[in-house]
Formats: C-alpha cells, sequence, structure tokens
C-alpha cells in the first residue's frame, strides 16, 4: 500500500477508532437508561405516594378602612394576611411600617411594587400608626 492511501485511512479511521474507544468508556459515566431508572425507582420501599388535598382556608369579614393606600393593602397584603391581622399589629411609626413593608418584599417575596411602598406605609401608619418618639420600636424592640 502507498503511502498516501495509508494517509488517507488513518484519516478517516482515527475517528472511528477514537469514538468506540469513548463509548466504551464514556458509557460507564453516562447517565443511567429512562428504563434503568424506571426499574431502580420500582424498587423503591415504600413507593411515593401523592395525595392531593382540599384546604378551606377561613374567610374574613374585615376590610381595610377607606383611605389612601387601602387599595394597595387590600390587592397584596390580603394574599398571605387577613385585613383583621394586618390591623391588630402594635401601633407602628410610618418608618417601621415601611421597615416591615420591606422585610415581607426582601424576605418574603411579597409583591408590592417598590414605588408603592411609601404611600402604604403612610396609609398603615394613619390606620394603625403612632407617632415618632423614645419609646422602644415595635420593629426591632429598640429604642428609635
Amino acid at each position: 500500500m502507498n503511502a498516501k492511501l495509508s494517509r488517507v485511512m488513518v484519516v478517516w479511521a482515527a475517528p472511528f477508532v477514537l469514538g468506540g474507544l469513548a463509548a466504551a468508556v464514556g458509557s460507564h459515566y453516562l447517565p443511567e437508561s429512562i428504563g434503568e431508572q424506571a426499574r431502580r425507582q420500582a424498587e423503591l420501599v415504600p413507593p411515593v405516594r401523592f395525595v392531593a388535598l382540599n384546604v378551606t382556608l377561613p374567610v374574613s369579614r374585615t376590610i381595610f378602612p377607606p383611605g389612601a393606600g387601602a387599595a394597595i393593602a387590600s390587592a397584596n397584603c390580603v394574599m398571605c394576611h387577613s385585613a383583621g391581622m394586618v390591623l391588630r399589629q402594635p401601633a407602628m411609626t410610618v418608618d417601621e411600617w415601611s421597615t416591615e413593608i420591606n422585610k415581607m418584599r426582601s424576605a418574603f417575596g411579597a409583591p408590592i411594587p417598590a414605588e408603592q411602598v411609601d404611600e402604604l406605609a403612610r396609609y398603615l401608619g394613619v390606620i394603625n400608626g403612632r407617632k415618632s418618639g423614645p419609646e422602644p420600636s415595635a420593629v426591632d424592640n429598640q429604642a428609635s
């Protein structure tokens, strides 16, 4: 066989040889087949069963008092809290309400837009607020 034909055969054979080698070695590292996964999961004891639940939440008849910000509170706060629960909170200053609202936004994912935080804090400060003073803060129980 001449040298040119040998080089052509090596060029064409090398990918097949390397591919076969990679398949043989790589099959050990590849994820298991869907059938193998199903067989392994069927062997789990006890099998996992999911059951749908019906949950009836209590109905609240309390609503937020009318005022600038009532619509924001009704649209955003009652997703997690009843209006009565919000209205029973300790009286807080507008700054403390703002801190609480921002905590709800950042820590708990409340969908209150940032531009509505001040209006909602002012509203809650009017319906359930106190003036700033030297007494301890309702938010962190420390002097303001």
